[in-house]
């Protein structure tokens, strides 16, 4: 019998900052990344034996990191107003303090954190990840279809909200 136990560990420590750079993003509450990414390890560990290797582990593991996230959101969302968790999008601490050093590039993230969650997930696959669209649909169960309709909706979204915040185009492109 393989030591799947010692698989599974070097598996997540290969994936494990690239999850919380994802979960940092996904997640509404900066106060949620890291039980969510304990929790996806959590549920990881219990599912990797059922693991098959059709993807790679870090495309299966953000599967679970996104429905994870997106639960602990749905629970924020109860227990604090909407209006008033948008009023707070700029208490959210940077996704990575050597690249968010700009202010430009902290409200990138911000109108990132902003989009509904499908856009959220797909535009942090696709940008952050690197991920291609065939990855993207695969990950999230979706067509590719699917993924640039929603691609293109976040990117008018992320234009228009750099651009009320007075982003410049170049930055505003940069990214998504």
């Amino acid at each position: 019998m393989p030591d799947t136990k010692g698989d599974f560990s070097t598996a997540v420590d290969a994936a494990y900052a690239t999850l919380v750079r994802a979960a940092t993003v996904l997640c509404a509450s900066k106060s949620d990344v890291d039980d969510v990414v304990q929790e996806t390890i959590l549920h990881a560990y219990k599912s990797y034996p059922s693991f098959r290797g059709d993807s790679s582990f870090l495309t299966w593991a953000y599967a679970i990191l996104t429905r994870v996230a997106a639960a602990a959101n749905r629970e924020r969302t109860r227990l604090v107003p909407e209006e008033y968790a948008r009023s707070r999008a700029g208490e959210l601490g940077p996704v990575d303090a050597a690249v968010m050093l700009a202010e430009e590039h902290r409200a990138v993230i911000d109108a990132v954190r902003t989009l509904p969650e499908r856009q959220r997930e797909i535009v942090t696959l696709r940008f952050i990840e690197g991920l291609s669209y065939g990855g993207i649909a695969e990950t999230l169960g979706v067509t590719v279809g699917t993924v640039k309709a929603a691609l293109f909706q976040a990117r008018m979204s992320l234009k228009a909200a750099l651009a009320a915040r007075g982003i410049p185009g170049e930055v505003g492109n940069a990214m998504p």
